[in-house]
């Protein structure tokens, strides 16, 4: 009987993914290849978020006769992982590897052993991880020897991220520009300080300063050389934005999108795409606490009880980090907030946490 961490998926019945199509050409490559060059196992490194788990249920659909998918949907704390390997042939698929390890002592033995089993397979694995995970481990572990093909998901740009709202949307959008648009001052003028030693006085004197980008936008295109400034759609700058505050991470672009539009008469303006904005200020434990739920992506109290220092008050960071918008509580599972993740991510490499 298969256990609730570890499900064996037969029907891998997807949304249509944006981005991804050179990603899983490549993918499709390298199965294509197996026969002829012997296997080759793949690593599929990413954001959490990005949509891995989608893409791999698209690479399913290449040799479904002859593919197994396994998806890790909590820790893995027992046997139950491999007697699915054991039973698996050709090319198998392993979601989620990120739940096969805790950074406590004989909390690797997992990812060992199924490292191990990887090596003396003959099948082909093809495998997603936690980018953060993966950067940790890869210091410990020869993962690019056993996962001799790295693939790490790109970004969405802004046609990829309008696809992926627009498909999902169940109202019809309009988008207008703002109504009030700030005039550019081409000539404007600042004060610097003068001593004047006879007097025994500092003047603030007046000082023309020219915008020469707004001088530039208003001279006619013949002034202007041969590179004409392009016009943007207002729908165009609506998903610009979104993309400049997602980072062209799907989840993050779907949280800023339903916090910035909720569901609502009216036309959709740039500036309703709105930014999210966090003051992170945290102790060591409570960031080394915040660094697990990043590279875990999903993880119970319990579980972090024995993973940092035993005299931190778990609950209390907990209930810190959650009332800061940072992570999510839900069943019982912490995961970080999707639109926070890049402040997040900035944070922590700040605290020297992430690399």
């Amino acid at each position: 009987m298969v256990s609730a961490q570890c499900v064996i998926r037969e029907d891998d019945s997807y949304q249509e993914l944006y981005g991804f199509d050179e990603t899983l050409k490549t993918i499709k490559e390298s199965i294509d290849k197996l026969q002829i060059e012997g296997r080759s196992n793949i690593a599929i490194v990413s954001e959490p978020f990005s949509g891995s788990s989608e893409l791999l249920g698209k690479v399913a659909g290449i040799r479904p006769d002859n593919t197994t998918k396994i998806y890790l949907r909590s820790l893995v704390k027992d046997k139950t992982l491999f007697e699915a390997l054991t039973r698996s042939g050709g090319i198998v698929l392993v979601d989620n590897c990120h739940f096969l390890y805790t950074r406590k002592i004989g909390g690797f033995q997992m990812l060992d052993n199924f490292l191990n089993f990887i090596a003396s397979s003959s099948n082909t694995f093809i495998t997603t991880w936690n980018i953060y995970s993966w950067n940790y481990l890869s210091a410990l572990f020869p993962l690019q020897q056993i996962f001799p093909l790295k693939i790490e998901l790109p970004k969405l740009n802004s046609q990829d991220l309008k696809g992926m709202i627009m498909s999902s949307c169940e109202w019809e959008m309009s988008f207008e520009e703002e109504q009030t648009i700030q005039e550019e001052k081409i000539l404007q003028f600042t004060r610097i300080p003068i001593e004047v030693k006879p007097l025994k006085r500092t003047l603030q004197v007046p000082v023309p300063a020219f915008d020469y980008t707004a001088l530039k936008s208003r001279l006619p295109d013949r002034f202007k050389g041969s590179n004409k400034k392009e016009t943007v759609s207002v729908e165009d700058k609506v998903f610009n934005r979104l993309l400049d505050y997602s980072e062209g991470n799907p989840g993050a672009a779907k949280a800023i999108w339903m916090r910035s539009v909720p569901r609502a008469e009216g036309a959709i303006k740039p500036g309703d795409i709105i930014k999210p904005q966090y003051k992170i200020d945290l102790n060591y434990d409570q960031a080394f606490l915040l660094y697990i739920i990043l590279c875990m992506e999903s993880v119970s109290i319990e579980e972090l009880n024995g993973i940092i220092d035993p005299n931190a008050n778990v609950n209390r960071s907990v209930h810190d980090l959650e009332r800061t918008g940072l992570i999510s509580v839900e069943n019982e599972l912490l995961s970080i907030m999707p639109e926070a993740l890049h402040s997040i991510e900035s944070y922590l490499k700040s605290m020297r946490l992430v690399w």
